[in-house]
């Protein structure tokens, strides 16, 4: 009945339009397998995507509920000159980023989906593409509820439903406040090479009455979440506030600054760019071969934890001339790594281990080879290491540990009190292992 009176309190277009979608609901396609809902991309011809906040493309997507339209900014390639016909969708979610048992018209006040109609062609590339973006929240598509969030892009061209496109985002109320700090890890073998945190949070006005079965807390480290720490009771409760003081359980490996290169032109060689060719069609990029640097000493150098950024240096040149360039990678390796495959990783492999990212050893020389095709800007990237049986990874073989290394931490508290179907984001804490907040 609730949702039926929600739909009578709305204009006129917007109650026909919802109507329509409960008595003839859309066709859809099998899904792809995904159960976890992490990020993907579907369809190899898309490339390039970014999803951040508006003027900062290295920025965690993450919003307040009452965020101002056009906070969020979805862009992607799709490689060739055919428009297609996109539509997307949002999806809520649990802390476990399983769909909530909320329905559309719970945390949407609009439309439930709504096409992408900002469209650009390339220019001036060899690559020709057709750049397509959109801004969130906007005039036809508004979330009403805090909580984890998915954005679907589906490809509607030809009369079907593809998925294509899936990401993640954050949407918060930031009623809770939280403080964090960095210890000294309780191992002994973890000092020199680990970053180990406490945090606490006061809840303010909400009365939490069981905090162990109402409350979670995530940690994540760079904003991955494939190695994200959660879900987290409390350890203890103080009146209004949740300590998490635990010993040895909200730890983090370290690692070293990213590697990186500087791709923003093809007028002459960038940081860390060996050679730079044009053939007849594309470009073609060698990165300056890299070392193992597991067992060699920390270097204070720049980066950016693991993201890339589209730019162009060219004077008078905009981000509808950036162009793209296979990039060929080299590893020095006297021997092949016994029992591990060598991935490259990092945003621009959606923080997976992509089989098109895997590298092969070459005996002649001597080194691990790989490429990526690549959109002109400035990227980190590493190696990594995996056991080919169980899938294990080892992010410490090639590049090492080291707690002097710069990394950013989120911390993020959902509350569901209960009786309630669905988890708020009550609190979103970014932090820095150097500089703090």
């Amino acid at each position: 009945m609730v949702f039926f009176q929600k739909i009578a309190s709305k204009p006129l277009c917007l109650r026909q339009a919802w109507i329509l979608w409960l008595l003839i609901p859309p066709r859809l396609s099998a899904q792809p397998d995904n159960p976890h809902n992490e990020e993907r991309i579907y369809d190899p011809d898309i490339s390039a995507v970014r999803f951040h906040l508006r003027n900062a493309p290295l920025s965690f997507p993450v919003v307040h509920l009452k965020a101002a339209a056009g906070s969020l900014i979805l862009s992607f390639d799709r490689l060739g000159t055919e428009i297609r016909d996109y539509v997307y969708t949002l999806e809520h979610c649990n802390a476990d980023w399983r769909r909530s048992s909320l329905n559309e018209l719970e945390y949407l006040d609009g439309f439930t989906e709504d096409r992408i109609q900002n469209i650009q062609n390339s220019s001036t590339t060899l690559q020709p593409y057709m750049h397509y973006w959109v801004a969130l929240p906007n005039s036809n598509v508004r979330w009403t509820q805090s909580g984890n969030y998915l954005l679907k892009v589906y490809d509607v061209t030809d009369g079907g439903r593809q998925l294509v496109l899936v990401r993640r985002f954050l949407v918060t109320e930031n009623i809770w406040q939280v403080s964090a700090q960095f210890v000294r890890p309780a191992r002994v073998e973890r000092m020199n090479t680990h970053h180990e945190i406490n945090f606490s949070v006061q809840t303010s006005n909400t009365y939490v009455q069981y905090p162990e079965r109402e409350v979670k807390a995530f940690v994540l480290q760079n904003g991955r979440w494939d190695s994200a720490i959660g879900p987290l009771t409390p350890f203890i409760r103080r009146q209004n506030q949740l300590v998490y003081e635990y010993q040895d359980r909200i730890v983090f490996p370290a690692g070293k600054e990213w590697r990186y290169f500087d791709m923003r032109t093809f007028r002459f060689r960038g940081e860390f760019i060996q050679t730079l060719r044009m053939a007849q069609d594309y470009y073609e990029v060698s990165i300056t071969p890299d070392e193992s640097r597991a067992y060699k000493p920390y270097v204070q150098t720049p980066d950016i934890n693991g993201r890339f950024s589209i730019e162009n240096r060219d004077e008078n040149a905009g981000l509808d001339q950036c162009d793209y360039a296979v990039v060929r990678f080299t590893l020095k390796a006297a021997q092949p790594f016994e029992g591990y495959d060598v991935y490259l990783y990092g945003q621009f492999t959606d923080w997976q281990l992509k089989p098109e990212y895997k590298m092969t050893y070459s005996d002649s020389l001597k080194a691990y080879v790989g490429a990526a095709y690549l959109k002109q800007g400035y990227y980190n990237y590493q190696y990594v290491l995996v056991n080919p049986i169980t899938g294990e990874r080892d992010e410490v073989g090639v590049e090492g540990n080291s707690y002097e290394t710069e990394n950013d931490y989120q911390i993020l508290m959902y509350y569901r009190p209960l009786g309630s179907r669905a988890d708020r984001l009550v609190a979103f804490y970014s932090f820095n292992s150097r500089r703090g907040q």
